[in-house]
């Protein structure tokens, strides 16, 4: 049997991409996970081009969050109040990813935090109904940042370890629901 040389990998320049997203999105939840940002990291500064391009990424994240919680809330919650609404997604955003909040509301001690902070205040001022064509964009994006502050930061709650639930799954115990409402308490 003849063997022939494997040729070498060739990379279209899409996969390239996308293996650089997903490094990105790696290096990114490793640094939610971890809570802190390491600039001297060699393979944070090798994804991202400088702070304020970590920073954005972060923004990123957290609107893309708390834009899912506002969604949800306005789909199915049972609260037609827009201050409650909000803050329901809030909670519900915070319980999800509370060292991604503590990161972002870092950041927005810096300048560039400060806009991406007050730009996402605004969006979501917009999406529950506390702001009109008529309201400052100033001071719609202050109404969502004094609200969001009032709300309470929830005690993490452990999750069961595999080894638990298997037991659990064993002894014909149910498992907790998945409602979609208690997502929003």
């Amino acid at each position: 049997m003849r063997h022939h040389p494997v040729p070498p990998a060739h990379h279209s320049n899409t996969q390239l991409r996308w293996e650089e997203v997903h490094r990105r999105s790696r290096v990114l939840r490793r640094i939610v996970d971890t809570g802190r940002i390491d600039p001297e990291d060699p393979e944070t500064r090798a994804v991202f081009a400088d702070r304020d391009d970590l920073v954005r990424a972060l923004f990123q994240q957290w609107a893309t969050l708390i834009g899912a919680s506002v969604d949800l809330a306005l789909e199915v919650g049972e609260v037609t109040n827009a201050r409650e609404t909000l803050r329901s997604a809030h909670r519900a955003a915070l319980r999800r990813a509370p060292e991604l909040y503590r990161l972002v509301t870092e950041e927005a001690a810096t300048p560039l935090g400060a806009r991406l902070l007050e730009r996402e205040n605004l969006r979501l001022a917009y999406a529950v109904g506390l702001a009109t064509p008529g309201t400052s964009t100033h001071d719609a994006a202050g109404q969502v940042a004094d609200l969001l502050a009032s709300v309470a930061r929830p005690v993490a709650s452990r999750k069961p370890s595999w080894l638990r639930v298997a037991g659990d799954w064993l002894r014909g115990r149910e498992p907790e629901t998945n409602d979609v409402r208690a997502l929003l308490s």
